[in-house]
């Protein structure tokens, strides 16, 4: 085994190497590296480091399912595992450091892939990874674990905004009764075969009933006289399309009773 001395100095070196050729870091917040099984990989030559500097926690403990193909060594000093005790005072490492080393023949179930398991115990959390040795150029030589507090806020889409509906404002309720709406005037056709004289002459037929119907309340014409009579075919005359000089002619009413009685229902 190397001495402590020579170890933290290949930590620093493995270290500041990565920043200079500008390996990425990867990332991952507390909730999801304790809850998911997080596969790692550790790149030959490389190694690999677990940062829980953000986190402000303290690594008390650290075990590896088969320690015959990864050694480690830590920023501080862990608690022995022998006595136990978690709260220990010598565990105030932050760092991890994995690396590769040559494989060594011991009695323990190994995997196909040379992969195990690697168990983290904070002074908060336990976390749980597996690791994968790996070769080749790496795609990353760190894992910093970070706080869930600093876990950005998920972004939104917005809203369509929904059409706006606008009510009419109802008329406020009056003490008066509000007039009805006028009734449709209903518009009376001329006959079959008349002109629209036609429906002129049927106003005048209209306006002399009316008018012998005054006469009759004034007791000038007597209902059921001769007059009347003489008026009442005169008003049938003119529904049928006659003229007014037609109708007098026809009916033989007296030509000045005839508008008399013509204006009155007029009025």
């Amino acid at each position: 085994m190397l001495k402590k001395t020579t170890i933290i100095a290949a930590f620093l070196i493995l270290t500041s190497a990565a920043k200079a050729t500008g390996i990425p870091a990867r990332m991952v917040y507390q909730n999801d590296a304790n809850s998911n099984a997080i596969e790692l990989k550790v790149w030959k030559g490389y190694g690999l480091t677990i940062n829980f500097m953000s986190t402000g926690e303290t690594i008390k403990q650290v075990w590896i399912g088969d320690p015959s193909r990864f050694a480690f060594t830590s920023n501080g000093g862990l608690c022995q595992s022998s006595s136990g005790d978690s709260d220990c005072a010598g565990g105030k490492a932050t760092v991890i450091f994995l690396r590769q080393i040559d494989p060594i023949k011991f009695p323990v179930t190994s995997s196909s892939n040379g992969s195990t398991q690697i168990t983290v115990l904070t002074n908060e959390k336990q976390y749980q990874f597996k690791i994968v040795p790996a070769t080749g150029n790496p795609a990353y030589t760190s894992l910093v674990v970070k706080s869930d507090s600093d876990r950005p806020l998920p972004i939104t889409r917005p809203r369509t905004p929904l059409p706006i509906t606008v009510q009419k404002p109802q008329s406020a309720p009056s003490d008066f009764p509000q007039p009805s709406p006028p009734p449709p005037v209903a518009l009376m056709r001329p006959n079959p075969g008349t002109t629209l004289n036609g429906a002129i002459q049927r106003n005048d037929a209209n306006a002399l009933a009316f008018g012998l119907a005054e006469a009759g309340r004034k007791g000038q014409v007597k209902p059921g006289s001769t007059i009347w009579n003489k008026v009442q075919d005169a008003i049938k005359l003119l529904r049928r399309g006659k003229t007014i000089d037609e109708a007098i002619s026809l009916s033989q009413v007296d030509k000045t009773t005839f508008h008399q009685l013509l204006e009155w229902g007029r009025l």
